[in-house]
């Protein structure tokens, strides 16, 4: 049996959905829960808690890429869900002789840590975080010569249609004609969108390489970059308000998730960006999104 596929788990979230977009229906195989859609017209297995796809169709996969538990905020996703079942089909993917598996994780794993690299160590802030780098270590655990486990940190994920943290920060924007900004060091962070992130973990269903990596948009957003765009897009001049170093010491003690939003950088370094150095698609995507917001 010829071995062309790919099973996404997780194929109808908006991971997933971007997933099976990218790899197309002559690749694709989604597996969902038992209430789950995939998007239509793709081969789709529907699995309970504790189930793995059936033999016949882990054989005539190349790879699996877990999309299951991704949050682009708050994670409420369920341990059976992000970890158990996903382990679940791994372990059956492995003994049904499939040679590489993507598991999809979160820059969440190490924390509020400003600058990334490889040798950023973890230390997640939250509940989600911690919940990532647990299925880090369990996938990982089961690679071996012939089952290769790549683990791919994701920033921020959004696109037009699901803004995420962006929407509130829009809002913002739009009722303050303003954005806080700390007076001694701009706010620059590593974003990508659902397009990107699914293209870059097809390509990575293709390698045999084992460990972490990492992968953003090289481009960075940064409230300059979105002020040129409110003005070109929406005709709105907004203006970055200077804020304190004390002021935005004392909101990270007191809101320190509002803290980490507004007035947090968070900025992979080009060295570690599994994307290289040439621009994705975040700038066009956030064009999109303010056009949308503003009806423009």
């Amino acid at each position: 049996m010829i071995r062309d596929r790919i099973l996404v788990i997780g194929a109808d979230g908006e991971l997933g959905h971007a997933l099976l977009r990218a790899l197309g229906d002559d690749k694709a195989i989604a597996v969902t829960e038992a209430t789950g859609a995939p998007l239509p017209g793709f081969d789709h297995v529907r699995i309970g808690t504790d189930e793995a796809p059936p033999a016949e169709i882990l054989g005539r996969c190349r790879a699996v890429i877990n999309a299951t538990g991704h949050a682009t905020g708050g994670d409420t996703t369920p341990h059976s869900e992000k970890i158990d079942r996903p382990l679940a089909i791994a372990l059956a993917a492995r003994q049904a002789g499939v040679p590489r598996m993507v598991q999809v994780s979160s820059f969440s794993v190490v924390g509020a840590a400003e600058h990334i690299d490889e040798t950023t160590e973890e230390q997640p802030v939250n509940a989600y975080g911690r919940s990532e780098a647990a299925a880090e270590h369990a996938f990982l655990g089961l690679s071996s010569e012939s089952f290769s486990v790549e683990c791919v940190r994701l920033p921020f994920l959004f696109s037009a249609s699901k803004p995420g943290l962006l929407s509130p920060l829009l809002a913002l924007a739009k009722r303050f004609k303003c954005l806080p900004t700390p007076a001694d060091e701009p706010v620059r962070r590593s974003m990508i969108t659902y397009a990107d992130a699914a293209h870059q973990l097809a390509m990575a269903s293709g390698t045999g390489s084992t460990g972490i990596s990492f992968v953003a948009d090289p481009r960075l957003f940064d409230y300059p970059l979105l002020a040129t765009i409110l003005a070109e897009e929406a005709d709105t001049r907004i203006r970055l308000l200077s804020v304190q170093r004390a002021i935005v010491a004392s909101i990270d003690r007191l809101l320190p998730a509002i803290g980490r939003r507004l007035f947090r950088s968070s900025v992979l370094d080009a060295r570690a960006n599994r994307a290289g150095d040439r621009p994705l698609g975040l700038e066009e995507e956030l064009r999109k999104l303010v056009r949308s917001a503003y009806g423009a």
